[in-house]
């Protein structure tokens, strides 16, 4: 095979891949509830300073339901999914599910007005150097977790999502019986 080919053959394959993450596929290539990866891992230690200066910790809302969106202003597909995530978010109050986002590796004064534009009703912790990123082990933005009281990563949601899919998502670990 030649080098022309071989360079079309690593571009083709790396696409097909990307695509299968963004959708939620697996490592094995099937395709997990709802375009969403099924996850059994310990939540991590998320902490921070929040967009609007308050300190904001994950483990704070242990015994909640807890949706984790990271997100940044210059990404089109976290703005389009914003408006859902509020709506979510306020319907799901009382219910009980907290959600909480993670602005990455954004400017502060755009984060703000951000938050401002969508009236978003809940804390995004600062992530400039993408620590937390790492840690959740995202696979780009925007990325949403669905974790459990327990603080189990219970649902990832590789790329952007939607209030029918995130619905179905939270339901679902609601309804389960307490560990």
């Amino acid at each position: 095979m030649g080098r022309r080919h071989l360079i079309i053959a690593t571009a083709v394959a790396l696409a097909l891949s990307s695509a299968a993450c963004a959708r939620g596929g697996t490592d094995d290539g099937t395709q997990d509830f709802l375009g969403a990866k099924a996850m059994e891992e310990p939540a991590p230690a998320l902490a921070g300073d929040s967009v609007d200066g308050r300190s904001v910790a994950l483990s704070d809302l242990r015994g909640s339901v807890v949706v984790v969106n990271f997100w940044a202003t210059w990404c089109d597909p976290c703005r389009d999914e914003q408006p859902e995530l509020v709506g979510l978010a306020d319907d799901y109050r009382a219910k009980g599910v907290e959600f909480l986002g993670v602005n990455e590796r954004d400017d502060s004064a755009k984060a703000r007005g951000w938050i401002e534009e969508f009236d978003v009703p809940y804390p995004s912790i600062v992530d400039e150097s993408g620590a937390w990123a790492d840690d959740f082990a995202f696979f780009g933005l925007p990325d949403t977790y669905v974790i459990d009281p327990q603080g189990t990563i219970r649902w990832a949601v590789y790329g952007q999502t939607d209030a029918a899919q995130l619905k179905e998502l939270i339901d679902g670990v609601l309804a389960e019986p307490p560990a």
